[in-house]
């Protein structure tokens, strides 16, 4: 504000000097004129002398218009009392020419120039004439920086009083903090700051310390707590800083490792690890070398003791203040590899023998060996043991079970430099081998040697305890090339190769042919109809009566399946051998046993169902061996409120000897709701006479094979004759089956009662049909 009030100060002053000397110049301008006009050195002298009393002149001349000095003056210039401010005002000296000229002529309008006689010189010594400016100047100055010290000086104390002391004070409290501890700390206020910004900034860092205290805590509680689960895992878990030393590691680490927790911390794992476990050693160092982030794998480990354990391994990098460390959990897998091991074992390797199983000949067949040449010929031989169910079900199955035991060692014996043996099934073994020919018929003729020598070691006696047994085996011989057909493909084309030689009265070989692959293809075909003839309910059935030789009266009915394919009534013969032996025949036979339990409600309803009468249904072994057969006849009986009394179930004695002691149970529980039971194609079996009188069947079917010539072959008309006393002597029904001409009904109703079935009295027609020629409105009473 002073510099301003100064320069001000200065510029008034400055317009004031100017003002004076204009003044001071004007007044003196006419006298100087005449003593330039006259010449007059006196006057000249006289005006000079008048100007320069005034201060503000240091030097006057006048000169006549030749520029004659008239008259002057000079005076010493006075030096101004401030140089510094006197410089950076203004400049110190000012010169100024004024023109004198003729006032007559001037005045008369003359000329101008020529009016002008001479001129008057003047040096102006400025600094001179603002003295008293300057000296205002300094005094105001002085004043000011005098008061600006005091006021700055007395401000400094008042901060320090007011704000750095206290700083200070709380500097020196801050720092009193133990930042180490977890107790819980505050800062006292200062004395005289309680409710100021001070105490406000105590209060937040209290409130801080006290957050701080809370979290430490927490991290305390949380870290024993981390360590207390680090330490009580079975996982081994360790860190590693960048130059393989131990920054941190578990208890199970430490015992796995032979040292304390503290032991290994700060040494290095190739100290530690390296002399037990180089492998392990090895990963760690490339891993802690090289880019990767993270690495998963499994490894064999070793402990301080060199035991072997399977470790699954996890190694993954992370970043701390001091660089870079790696993290290693290890779980120690060994059980549960021991676990994958024998469950693989279990499903690739038959649990009895240990001899590869079906499993594992699908990835043999489905993945051939790279480094044998796929132009080379290869043979599948499939050998099924012939009847060894038998010597399950006479023997016992712990006979039957040593029996396979042994034959597989033989067999691994025998053929371990030839080829891959492997049990498919119960008894049914496969032999493959890659080591035949490029030339097929070398390789055909090589397979079927190698068949018979696996014939011939089937065939071999086998001793058990004090006990022989003989086995033999019917072969179906493949020879492929691989990667051109499916592992199903091959298997197929042996089961049909085996059945040819069954057909072919067993123990032999058969090498599979176009031909039969045809067949095969055509039932696999049938098998694609079937299935989808159950799905459109394309099946039926039929009845055939059972006609009482005494009465001549139909007594009851056999249901025959059919099937209606497009409107085309297929031939039995071109599908019953093939679904008997599929497991088709378990949906098909439900269907059947439906329609038929349906059909009899029917009948009762219409009042054309008599006590007595009963339709019989064919059993295949498939749905007797069913656990849930029993509960599946009670819910469809229960279904159509049909007592058991008017079915009976037809089985053959092959069904009924494959697992004797099921079927008795069976029957024996199916015979306590009504249900009667019937043996079919009697004598058609190897075995029928030892176990007829174990089971508990109603009736005898005598097969039409017998019937056919008891009119023209003595020998049939004995063994019926044989058939029909051994059913008497155990009270069962005897029916003959096939009864086609009168001879052959006269004849058996004169040797005995039974029930006769045949073309003779009907061939098998349709419900509806038998409905109306073979059954009056019921006269007996209902159940």
């Amino acid at each position: 504000m002073s510099f301003l009030q100064t320069y001000i100060d200065f510029k008034t002053r400055s317009a004031e000097v100017n003002a004076s000397i204009e003044s001071i110049i004007d007044a003196s301008r006419d006298s100087a004129n005449n003593a330039v006009w006259k010449l007059d050195n006196d006057l000249a002298a006289l005006v000079i002398k008048g100007l320069t009393y005034f201060n503000h002149f240091s030097y006057v001349a006048i000169l006549d218009e030749r520029d004659n000095v008239l008259a002057e003056s000079e005076m010493k210039e006075e030096e101004p009392s401030n140089k510094v401010l006197s410089f950076f005002l203004v400049p110190n000296i000012k010169e100024s020419i004024i023109p004198l000229r003729n006032s007559a002529l001037s005045q008369n309008g003359g000329d101008q120039t020529k009016a002008e006689s001479g001129k008057m010189l003047v040096r102006i010594n400025i600094h001179s004439s603002l003295n008293d400016v300057y000296d205002r100047a300094i005094r105001t100055f002085v004043i000011s920086l005098t008061g600006y010290i005091i006021i700055s000086f007395a401000l400094v104390l008042l901060y320090h009083l007011t704000l750095a002391a206290p700083l200070m004070r709380l500097a020196r409290s801050f720092e009193r903090v133990n930042t180490s501890s977890i107790t819980d700390q505050t800062i006292t206020k200062l004395k005289g700051h309680e409710s100021d910004e001070f105490g406000k900034i105590i209060d937040s860092a209290n409130d801080l310390l006290g957050r701080i205290a809370s979290g430490q805590i927490l991290l305390t509680q949380r870290s024993q707590r981390f360590r207390l689960i680090l330490d009580t895992a079975p996982s081994v878990i360790y860190s590693l800083d960048d130059e393989g030393k131990f920054v941190f590691a578990n208890r199970a680490t430490a015992s796995f490792y032979g040292h304390s927790i503290f032991d290994l911390k700060g040494k290095l794992a190739s100290d530690i690890i390296g002399p037990v476990d180089p492998a392990l050693m090895i990963i760690l160092d490339e891993f802690l070398s090289d880019n990767s982030r993270q690495l998963n794998t499994v490894v064999d480990a070793y402990d301080s003791h060199k035991m072997k354990c399977v470790m699954e391994m996890s190694f993954v990098k992370f970043h701390t203040y001091d660089g870079q460390s790696i993290l290693v959990v290890g779980n120690d897998v060994t059980k549960r590899v021991e676990a994958e091991d024998k469950i693989e074992s279990l499903a690739y390797f038959d649990s009895l023998t240990n001899l590869p199983n079906r499993n594992k000949v699908y990835d043999r067949l489905n993945f051939p060996d790279p480094s044998v040449p796929k132009t080379q010929y290869q043979v599948a031989i499939l050998a099924d043991l012939d009847q060894f169910k038998r010597i399950n079900d006479t023997l016992s199955h712990s006979v039957g079970d040593q029996l396979i035991v042994k034959l597989s060692e033989r067999l691994s014996e025998e053929f371990k430099d030839i080829g891959f043996i492997a049990r498919l099934g119960a008894d049914e073994f496969l032999c493959h081998s890659e080591q035949l020919s490029d030339n097929r018929v070398i390789a055909n003729s090589a397979a079927v040697e190698l068949a018979e020598r696996l014939r011939k070691c089937i065939n071999r006696e086998i001793d058990i305890g004090l006990h022989r047994y003989n086995l033999s085996a019917s072969l179906g011989v493949v020879v492929f090339k691989p990667g051109f057909e499916t592992a199903d493909e091959i298997l197929q084309y042996a089961d049909t190769a085996m059945y040819e030689s069954k057909k072919a009265g067993r123990n032999c070989a058969t090498l599979f042919q176009d031909q039969m692959a045809t067949e095969a293809a055509e039932l696999l075909k049938l098998e694609r109809d079937i299935s989808s003839a159950i799905f459109k309910d394309e099946f039926f059935f039929v009845l055939q009566p059972l006609v009482s030789s005494a009465t001549m009266q139909v007594t009851s009915a056999e249901a025959l399946i059919r099937w209606n394919r497009d409107d085309v009534i297929v031939p039995p013969d071109e599908f019953i051998p093939f679904l008997e032996e599929s497991a088709l025949i378990i949906d098909v036979g439900d269907k059947v046993l439906s329609k038929v339990c349906e059909f009899l409600a029917e009948l009762k309803k219409q009042g054309r169902l008599d006590n007595s009468f009963k339709i019989a249904v064919n059993i295949s072994g498939k749905q007797l061996s069913e656990a849930s057969f029993i509960e599946k006849v009670t819910t469809v009986l229960r279904k159509y409120q049909v007592a058991g009394h008017y079915l009976e179930f037809e089985i053959t004695e092959s069904v009924a000897l494959d697992n004797l002691k099921d079927t008795i149970n069976k029957i024996n529980e199916l015979k306590r709701i009504g249900i009667s039971f019937s043996l079919d194609d009697f004598g058609t079996g190897y075995s029928s006479l030892s176990h007829l009188k174990d089971l508990p069947v109603d009736k005898l079917k005598i097969d039409r094979s017998f019937i056919n010539d008891i009119n023209v072959d003595i020998q049939d008309e004995n063994l019926v004759k044989s058939i029909i006393q051994l059913a008497v002597n155990l009270g069962i029904v005897t029916v003959a089956e096939g009864v086609e001409t009168k001879q052959q009904v006269d004849w058996l109703k004169e040797n005995g009662s039974m029930l006769l079935q045949g073309y003779y009295f009907s061939r098998p027609i349709l419900p509806d049909e038998f409905i109306e020629k073979f059954l009056s409105p019921s006269r007996g009473e209902d159940e």
